[in-house]
């Protein structure tokens, strides 16, 4: 049994070292958003946005330009103007028209707008799922 833990702390420690190997400045330079984290865990929050961006590949069941309007509309209604700006030029360089961004921010503003509805008039899920055919 020491002889395995002592093996897993040896895999550990290597793994570990294998993904430390760049300094912080290496990291921000080959991302400026690398910088916003702090430097002790900068290597693990840049490995997980190579991962999340992902989900902006051909690797996601989600097509790109798909992938970029659903951001859009995320950002918009968020309300994140750093959001807003970056995913609208990233859609745009997928193929997104002008027409499919505006078409997915009212997308956001009327799944808002009708959250507010059914919220403030206490409308209820068990209705709502009557309503729907989901009961």
């Amino acid at each position: 049994m020491k002889k395995l833990i002592t093996l897993l702390m040896l895999i550990s420690t290597y793994t570990i070292a294998q993904t430390n190997d760049k300094s912080y400045e290496e990291l921000v330079k080959e991302s400026p958003f690398n910088e916003m984290y702090p430097e002790f865990m900068a290597q693990e929050a840049a490995e997980y946005f190579k991962v999340f961006n992902k989900l902006f590949s051909d690797e996601s069941p989600i097509e790109v330009k798909e992938a970029r309007l659903i951001a859009v509309s995320v950002s918009a209604a968020i309300r994140c103007e750093y959001c807003v700006s970056a995913q609208v030029h990233l859609a745009k360089k997928s193929g997104a028209t002008d027409d499919e961004i505006k078409a997915a921010i009212q997308i956001a503003a009327e799944i808002q707008r009708f959250s507010t509805l059914l919220y403030g008039n206490e409308f209820g899920i068990n209705k709502l799922n009557k309503i729907i055919g989901k009961e």
